[in-house]
């Protein structure tokens, strides 16, 4: 019988099998990531296609308090739309509302005011100028006053530099970013730097004297004075905060050239309420187009425009928070309306809830 011929793989045969396993991995590999993609992108087509439906708002708080805004804005007989689109803003249909620890006085109230004088070049005891405010006075280096609420911290401070004739011609004025930073700094030694205030936008803006008063200034260097306001910073990082005066933030301060500590700042303004942002409940909006109607029909609050113009061209709108000077129990979201020669106007955002609706029907 015959054996049957056994044979061995050669190198030839072991290198072809090689670059057949090469090139079948390169092409599996290939397949396997071009897949993925498409799959990825099949995946992101059908979302975005097909959202997912927000949670409705649980208006968890009730039915929330209305909006104190500060009396009767100006009057405006007329409003014309001319946004870039021309239309209004497609926006969201429900927002977070927060809520705002009450403040209450303290054992320690006046002392942390104390403090707060201090950080602010006031030493002297101060007179009690209602059930929650007192009054701090100095005379040098310039005649000047500082007003504290010792419950929610909010102050005002001026300072009588007219009093000497010559202190306009200090005209050693901080630059921007000087200017900011020793708000920020005053701010942090007063312990009045929150965290949202920390990191919040700063404007600069210039002055100049007019008898005892201030008026705008077109540069620096025809200014007497620097003007800083700083804001809050944005809620969840795209809805600001805006308040009475839209051009006046929670921090304002005037700052002047002088040379003395005590005659830096010449007048401060500062109004911050806690949010407790880890406290919410959504509620749902009217829609963009109720909000303008509601704004022509006189049930919005007109909170600036230059003065003597009584007709108001809107160029934008935009969904932000209404942070009033008292005190409020929930932050709640408004409809922005923005103009020409600076107008500025604010409508509720929050829609009546439908438990809400039903109750008021059934109490017909």
């Amino acid at each position: 019988m015959a054996s049957a011929k056994q044979t061995s793989p050669t190198l030839s045969d072991a290198a072809y099998g090689g670059r057949l396993f090469i090139k079948f991995g390169a092409i599996a590999l290939v397949v396997l990531m071009v897949g993925r993609v498409v799959l990825n992108m099949s995946v992101s087509l059908y979302k975005f296609l097909n959202p997912p439906k927000a949670p409705p708002p649980t208006y968890g708080f009730g039915t929330l308090p209305p909006l104190e805004f500060p009396g009767a804005g100006p009057t405006i007989t007329s409003y014309t739309l001319q946004t870039k689109t021309g239309t209004l803003p497609k926006l969201v249909t429900q927002m977070p509302v927060f809520f705002m620890p009450k403040q209450a006085i303290g054992v320690l109230s006046l002392d942390d005011a104390k403090k707060q004088a201090a950080a602010l070049g006031f030493a002297f005891a101060p007179e009690q100028t209602s059930t929650t405010t007192y009054r701090w006075k100095r005379s040098s280096p310039l005649p000047a006053t500082l007003d504290i609420d010792i419950i929610s911290k909010h102050f005002t401070m001026k300072v009588d530099w007219a009093s000497n004739p010559g202190f306009l011609s200090q005209k050693v004025l901080p630059s921007q970013q000087t200017a900011i930073i020793r708000v920020r700094e005053t701010l942090q030694e007063a312990g009045l730097s929150a965290r949202d205030m920390a990191t919040g936008e700063a404007k600069i803006s210039f002055l100049r004297a007019s008898g005892t008063s201030y008026i705008p200034a077109v540069s620096l260097s025809e200014a007497d004075f620097v003007q800083v306001n700083i804001w809050r910073s944005p809620i969840l990082g795209k809805y600001p905060l805006v308040r009475p005066d839209p051009l006046q933030g929670n921090a304002h301060f005037i700052l002047s050239g002088g040379i003395d500590a005590g005659s830096r700042i010449v007048q401060a303004d500062f109004t911050y309420t806690p949010v407790d942002y880890e406290r919410f409940e959504t509620y749902g909006l009217i829609t963009p187009q109720t909000a303008w109607q509601a704004l022509q029909a006189g049930k919005g609050f007109v909170a600036y425009i230059d003065t003597g113009v009584q007709q108001a061209t809107i160029r934008s709108v935009y969904l932000a928070y209404y942070e009033s000077d008292a005190p409020q129990l929930y932050l709640q979201p408004v409809y922005v309306f923005v103009g020409d020669q600076n107008f500025f106007a604010y409508v509720p955002a929050v829609a009546v809830s439908p438990a809400a609706l039903s109750s008021q029907s059934s109490n017909r």
